[in-house]
Protein backbone atom coordinates (compact mmCIF):
# COMPACT_ATOMS: atom_id res chain seq x y z
CA UNK A 1 0.00 0.00 0.00
CA UNK A 2 1.44 3.74 -0.90
CA UNK A 3 2.04 6.02 1.65
CA UNK A 4 -0.71 8.37 0.49
CA UNK A 5 -3.24 5.29 -0.15
CA UNK A 6 -2.46 4.65 3.85
CA UNK A 7 -2.84 8.35 4.67
CA UNK A 8 -6.21 8.00 3.09
CA UNK A 9 -7.49 5.05 5.22
CA UNK A 10 -6.14 6.62 8.21
CA UNK A 11 -8.01 9.93 7.81
CA UNK A 12 -11.32 7.60 6.71
CA UNK A 13 -10.76 5.99 10.19
CA UNK A 14 -10.14 9.75 11.72
CA UNK A 15 -13.11 11.43 10.95
CA UNK A 16 -15.26 8.12 11.50
CA UNK A 17 -14.00 8.21 14.96
CA UNK A 18 -14.67 11.66 15.66
CA UNK A 19 -17.44 12.96 13.45
CA UNK A 20 -19.86 12.15 16.69
CA UNK A 21 -18.08 13.99 19.34
CA UNK A 22 -16.49 17.08 17.85
CA UNK A 23 -15.24 19.30 20.24
CA UNK A 24 -15.31 23.26 19.26
CA UNK A 25 -11.31 22.52 18.81
CA UNK A 26 -12.02 19.82 16.67
CA UNK A 27 -10.13 19.19 13.47
CA UNK A 28 -6.68 20.66 13.45
CA UNK A 29 -4.52 17.45 12.53
CA UNK A 30 -7.60 16.25 10.33
CA UNK A 31 -7.71 19.20 7.93
CA UNK A 32 -4.14 18.81 7.50
CA UNK A 33 -4.34 15.57 6.59
CA UNK A 34 -7.51 16.63 4.20
CA UNK A 35 -5.25 18.97 2.77
CA UNK A 36 -2.86 16.93 1.76
CA UNK A 37 -4.79 14.11 -0.31
CA UNK A 38 -6.06 17.24 -2.19
CA UNK A 39 -3.10 18.47 -2.91
CA UNK A 40 -1.80 15.10 -3.58
CA UNK A 41 -4.35 14.94 -6.09
CA UNK A 42 -3.42 18.31 -7.43
CA UNK A 43 0.05 18.50 -7.20
CA UNK A 44 1.86 14.98 -6.63
CA UNK A 45 2.48 13.50 -3.43
CA UNK A 46 6.07 15.04 -3.14
CA UNK A 47 4.24 19.01 -3.59
CA UNK A 48 1.91 17.32 -0.95
CA UNK A 49 4.66 16.68 1.43
CA UNK A 50 6.31 19.88 0.43
CA UNK A 51 3.17 22.16 1.00
CA UNK A 52 2.62 20.35 4.03
CA UNK A 53 5.87 20.73 5.64
CA UNK A 54 5.56 24.94 4.85
CA UNK A 55 2.32 24.80 6.49
CA UNK A 56 3.65 23.18 9.98
CA UNK A 57 6.99 25.16 10.15
CA UNK A 58 5.10 28.06 10.32
CA UNK A 59 5.28 30.16 13.16
CA UNK A 60 2.50 28.80 16.52
CA UNK A 61 1.42 26.33 14.71
CA UNK A 62 3.06 23.24 15.49
CA UNK A 63 5.15 21.51 17.96
CA UNK A 64 7.32 18.27 17.24
CA UNK A 65 7.58 14.93 19.56
CA UNK A 66 8.81 11.98 20.26
CA UNK A 67 8.91 9.81 23.10
CA UNK A 68 11.37 6.61 24.24
CA UNK A 69 9.49 3.57 25.89
CA UNK A 70 10.10 0.88 28.33
CA UNK A 71 9.17 -1.51 25.73
CA UNK A 72 7.25 -1.94 22.31
CA UNK A 73 4.27 0.12 23.33
CA UNK A 74 5.25 0.36 26.84
CA UNK A 75 5.22 3.11 29.27
CA UNK A 76 6.91 6.17 28.60
CA UNK A 77 10.61 7.03 29.93
CA UNK A 78 11.66 10.27 27.80
CA UNK A 79 9.68 12.57 26.07
CA UNK A 80 10.78 15.71 24.37
CA UNK A 81 9.05 18.54 22.53
CA UNK A 82 10.43 21.08 20.52
CA UNK A 83 8.59 24.16 18.44
CA UNK A 84 8.34 23.35 15.21
CA UNK A 85 8.86 26.87 13.60
CA UNK A 86 12.18 27.55 15.71
CA UNK A 87 13.15 24.53 17.05
CA UNK A 88 13.38 25.78 20.72
CA UNK A 89 12.82 22.66 23.05
CA UNK A 90 10.22 23.01 24.94
CA UNK A 91 10.53 19.95 27.00
CA UNK A 92 13.07 17.66 27.62
CA UNK A 93 13.26 15.06 30.38
CA UNK A 94 13.54 11.74 31.48
CA UNK A 95 10.15 9.91 33.19
CA UNK A 96 10.04 7.74 35.59
CA UNK A 97 7.13 4.34 34.34
CA UNK A 98 7.37 2.69 37.70
CA UNK A 99 8.09 -0.22 35.79
CA UNK A 100 10.59 -2.59 34.57
CA UNK A 101 12.74 -1.61 31.52
CA UNK A 102 13.20 -4.44 29.00
CA UNK A 103 16.70 -5.34 27.67
CA UNK A 104 15.06 -4.86 24.10
CA UNK A 105 14.41 -1.20 24.65
CA UNK A 106 17.36 -0.21 26.53
CA UNK A 107 19.60 -1.58 23.92
CA UNK A 108 17.78 0.22 21.33
CA UNK A 109 17.76 3.74 23.20
CA UNK A 110 20.65 3.22 25.94
CA UNK A 111 18.22 4.42 28.92
CA UNK A 112 18.84 2.43 32.08
CA UNK A 113 16.51 1.63 35.05
CA UNK A 114 19.22 3.25 37.15
CA UNK A 115 18.89 6.48 34.85
CA UNK A 116 14.93 6.17 35.20
CA UNK A 117 14.48 5.47 38.97
CA UNK A 118 16.30 8.53 39.90
CA UNK A 119 14.88 10.42 43.32
CA UNK A 120 15.14 13.59 40.65
CA UNK A 121 13.27 11.95 37.57
CA UNK A 122 9.32 13.05 37.43
CA UNK A 123 6.48 10.42 37.26
CA UNK A 124 4.42 10.62 34.23
CA UNK A 125 1.30 12.76 36.26
CA UNK A 126 3.95 15.59 36.45
CA UNK A 127 5.65 15.48 33.23
CA UNK A 128 2.05 15.55 31.14
CA UNK A 129 1.43 18.53 33.13
CA UNK A 130 4.30 20.40 30.99
CA UNK A 131 3.69 18.32 27.97
CA UNK A 132 -0.18 19.77 27.73
CA UNK A 133 1.03 23.12 28.43
CA UNK A 134 3.67 23.26 25.67
CA UNK A 135 1.10 21.84 23.52
CA UNK A 136 -2.03 23.01 23.72
CA UNK A 137 -3.86 24.87 20.82
CA UNK A 138 -0.97 23.72 18.28
CA UNK A 139 -0.40 20.71 16.00
CA UNK A 140 1.23 17.89 17.58
CA UNK A 141 3.64 16.28 15.05
CA UNK A 142 5.50 13.17 15.22
CA UNK A 143 7.64 10.42 12.96
CA UNK A 144 5.25 7.39 13.47
CA UNK A 145 2.69 9.56 15.33
CA UNK A 146 0.17 7.02 15.63
CA UNK A 147 2.83 5.44 17.97
CA UNK A 148 3.76 8.30 20.03
CA UNK A 149 0.02 9.26 20.12
CA UNK A 150 -0.47 5.75 21.26
CA UNK A 151 1.74 5.66 24.24
CA UNK A 152 0.60 9.45 25.70
CA UNK A 153 -2.87 7.63 25.68
CA UNK A 154 -2.21 4.54 27.19
CA UNK A 155 0.04 6.44 30.02
CA UNK A 156 -2.71 8.85 30.49
CA UNK A 157 -4.93 5.71 31.47
CA UNK A 158 -2.54 3.90 32.92
CA UNK A 159 -1.49 6.39 35.78
CA UNK A 160 -5.51 8.52 35.59
CA UNK A 161 -4.46 11.15 34.26
CA UNK A 162 -7.14 13.36 32.79
CA UNK A 163 -6.06 14.17 29.17
CA UNK A 164 -9.32 15.87 28.04
CA UNK A 165 -7.61 19.04 26.72
CA UNK A 166 -6.37 17.25 23.66
CA UNK A 167 -3.22 15.36 24.13
CA UNK A 168 -4.02 12.06 23.25
CA UNK A 169 -6.75 12.64 20.62
CA UNK A 170 -6.27 11.70 17.17
CA UNK A 171 -7.32 15.16 15.62
CA UNK A 172 -4.25 17.14 17.04
CA UNK A 173 -1.72 14.61 15.72
CA UNK A 174 -0.22 14.35 12.68
CA UNK A 175 2.63 11.85 10.91
CA UNK A 176 5.86 13.25 9.29
CA UNK A 177 6.86 9.75 8.50
CA UNK A 178 3.68 9.62 5.75
CA UNK A 179 4.94 12.92 3.69
CA UNK A 180 8.81 12.23 4.21
CA UNK A 181 8.26 8.79 2.31
CA UNK A 182 6.38 10.90 -0.36
CA UNK A 183 8.65 13.42 -1.11
CA UNK A 184 11.25 10.91 -1.44
CA UNK A 185 9.64 8.87 -4.13
CA UNK A 186 8.90 5.65 -1.71
CA UNK A 187 6.34 3.85 -0.46
CA UNK A 188 8.77 2.29 2.30
CA UNK A 189 8.31 3.54 5.46
CA UNK A 190 12.51 5.57 5.83
CA UNK A 191 13.84 5.94 9.66
CA UNK A 192 13.78 8.59 11.39
CA UNK A 193 17.70 8.12 12.10
CA UNK A 194 17.31 10.70 15.19
CA UNK A 195 19.64 7.83 16.93
CA UNK A 196 16.90 7.15 19.38
CA UNK A 197 16.79 9.20 21.97
CA UNK A 198 13.41 11.76 22.41
CA UNK A 199 15.25 15.27 21.84
CA UNK A 200 17.61 14.01 18.59
CA UNK A 201 14.53 12.59 17.41
CA UNK A 202 12.29 15.48 17.24
CA UNK A 203 15.42 17.70 16.21
CA UNK A 204 16.00 15.07 13.34
CA UNK A 205 12.24 15.03 12.32
CA UNK A 206 12.36 18.69 12.51
CA UNK A 207 15.43 18.85 9.53
CA UNK A 208 13.06 16.61 7.38
CA UNK A 209 10.16 18.89 7.77
CA UNK A 210 12.93 22.06 6.88
CA UNK A 211 13.83 19.31 3.84
CA UNK A 212 10.25 18.96 2.45
CA UNK A 213 10.04 22.69 2.66
CA UNK A 214 12.82 23.63 0.50
CA UNK A 215 11.00 21.70 -2.29
CA UNK A 216 12.61 18.97 -4.55
CA UNK A 217 16.18 19.44 -5.61
CA UNK A 218 15.52 18.05 -9.63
Amino acid sequence: MGAVAMLENQQDALIHETSSTRSPEWGPAVELRRQYLIDAEALSPRGAATRFARSVLQAGVAVIVDTETVSMGGAICEIAVIDAHTGRPLLDTLVNPRCPMTPAAQAVHGITESEVNAAHVPTWERVHEHFAEVTRGRVILAYNADYDRRVVADDCLRYGVDSAGSTSHAYWWADVMVPRSDFMGTTRWLRNGGGHRALGDVVQTRGHLLTMAAGPSC
